[in-house]
């Protein structure tokens, strides 16, 4: 007797073995994003039934209001130059009416189906993580000493949202009561939200530290008002508060120890150094390196002559950042307190040479990598912006001026906006007219989201996008589930500091969670359901 599947059934199957695809992919593979929404929409079309499917899309007009963003990005193609940047970006906005559109007028999945979609989007995330460690240690150091560059498959910066998705994806089954777990699995998502949170902090990414430890706050403030028990939810306030007191007094000991330091008195300072060489001393920069003065006490002739014969880097050439390694030596040296002469560069050995060459600027990092080192960078960063408003090659500075290029932008087209594919181009141009300090290699990114939506399609577009981002979420209530509010953080935050959706990988990401939250999820099922039952 031959077994067939019903034709409703094996549609079933493809579309969730597609969705399997793209949650695999998405950490590891854009080609094969590609290939799973390939495979996503020809099983719609293939399906049929399109007069259920749009009854259920009008019966649920958020699908429509979610899909039109997609809308505005053709619009946008109306009024922009150039072209091709603009048919780009309308193609990376692909996902934003393909993706609702086929999972707005699906069978809802079952609360196992989506569980298992979360659980191989975390899975994949954790082999992606690997993966990258595995490279990591098989070429010794990322390059240039950029531990940027250890996230081998994207952005370290769009990798990390994922890696903080993932770790609460996998809390979240750890402590729910609705999810029946045996010991070894809640044991299994321990260690993968353990590990990825320690990847996180080797991969040095800022923005998703902070993103992760602002939303462990919203988790465990959460945890505490679901608790009935009075001594856990003490507990939880006590955790949240010592976490915050703790970092609020670790910046400031990290502050006022790096970069705050006495009067310098003119007459006190030594003129010649051991060689009866020149000191120059700048006395107005102010700027510290470990609570030493960078600018005072350095003789450029003993540097340059002292560091060509223990380096094969020149004096007056680049480090393996692309800085100016001068200014790395001043900085290294500073940050031992000693004094910019041939003397102190006699002082170092071989790992030191070697940590000045690969554009490593303080001696303290060989002991405190990681999250002090980066919120060290950050503030120094920012002392050097408030002292000599140098922000070349910062990324601090460079955002402030990057604000600076888009407010004249904005005055310009504040209702219409420059189009879709304009934006970097008039942020370039604006640079260029106020002569800021930007990166050579910057492209125009403005490096915030919300500001990219109002100069490409201005307050008229920005405004509808955000209604088009909201309602759906109000209609369908998703802002009931904890998962979905942690998804939203981690997009909104993000905003504030990178454009997220300017990338196809962070598109996709934005856009499926999105669709499977808010459209997919059980709150939608039973109207689902009966939709596609009465059509039966």
């Amino acid at each position: 007797m031959k077994l067939t599947i019903p034709r409703e059934d094996l549609h079933q199957k493809v579309y969730l073995f597609s969705l399997a695809i793209l949650v695999c992919c998405l950490p590891l593979s854009r080609y094969l994003l590609s290939i799973s929404q390939f495979l996503l929409l020809i099983n719609w079309l293939l399906q049929g039934r399109f007069r259920q499917k749009v009854r259920l899309a009008l019966n649920n007009p958020a699908i429509l209001f979610f899909g039109s963003l997609f809308l505005i990005y053709c619009i946008g193609l109306l009024y922009t130059q150039n072209l091709a940047t603009g048919l780009a970006r309308v193609k990376n906005a692909l996902p934003l009416l393909l993706l609702p559109l086929v999972m707005g007028t699906s069978k809802t999945l079952s609360a196992k189906e989506f569980r298992l979609l979360l659980l191989l989007f975390s899975s994949a995330v954790i082999t992606a993580a690997m993966v990258c460690l595995v490279n990591y240690f098989i070429t010794d150091a990322p390059v240039n000493g950029d531990f940027r560059e250890v996230s081998i498959f994207m952005l370290h910066i769009r990798f990390s949202l994922m890696i903080v998705m993932s770790m609460f994806i996998l809390l979240y089954f750890l402590f729910s009561k609705d999810i029946p777990c045996t010991i070894s699995e809640k044991l299994l998502f321990l260690s993968g939200a353990c590990f990825l949170a320690a990847f996180l902090l080797f991969l040095r990414s800022f923005t998703g530290i902070i993103i992760g430890m602002v939303l462990a706050l919203v988790f465990l403030l959460n945890m505490t008002f679901r608790s009935k028990r009075p001594l856990i939810r003490h507990a939880f306030l006590f955790i949240i508060a010592g976490t915050l007191t703790g970092f609020f007094v670790l910046t400031l000991s990290v502050y006022r120890q790096n970069f705050h330091a006495g009067p310098v008195h003119p007459d006190t300072l030594e003129i010649y150094t051991v060689n009866g060489n020149r000191y120059s001393h700048d006395i107005l920069s102010g700027a510290l390196e470990n609570g030493h003065y960078i600018d005072l006490y350095v003789c450029e002739t003993e540097l340059k002559k002292e560091w060509n014969k223990i380096s094969r880097i020149p004096y007056d050439s680049l480090d393996r950042k692309g800085q100016s390694i001068s200014y790395t030596i001043r900085r290294y040296l500073t940050s031992k307190g000693y004094r910019k002469d041939s003397a102190a560069l006699s002082k170092l050995d071989g790992s030191d040479i070697q940590r000045i060459e690969d554009g490593l600027a303080n001696y303290t990092f060989r002991n405190n990598p990681g999250i002090y080192q980066r919120l060290y960078e950050t503030l120094w960063e920012l002392h050097i912006l408030s002292r000599t408003g140098y922000m070349l090659q910062h990324s601090m500075g460079q955002r402030i001026a990057f604000l600076e290029a888009s407010w004249p932008v904005l005055k310009e087209n504040i209702w219409t906006g420059v189009g879709t594919g304009d934006v970097y181009d008039a942020m370039l141009h604006s640079a260029r007219e106020k002569r800021l300090t930007v990166d050579p290699q910057w492209e125009g990114k403005p490096h915030n989201q919300f500001i990219f939506f109002i100069l490409a399609f201005g307050m008229a577009g920005f405004l509808y996008l955000l209604f088009c981002f909201i309602y759906p979420v109000m209609a369908n209530r998703a802002y009931r589930s904890l998962l979905f509010n942690l998804y939203a953080g981690i997009i909104l935050i993000s905003m504030l500091t990178l454009d997220t959706l300017e990338s196809y990988d962070s598109m996709v990401f934005f856009a499926f969670f999105y669709c499977l939250f808010v459209f997919a999820a059980d709150a939608q099922g039973k109207r689902k359901l009966t939709a596609f039952n009465k059509s039966n």
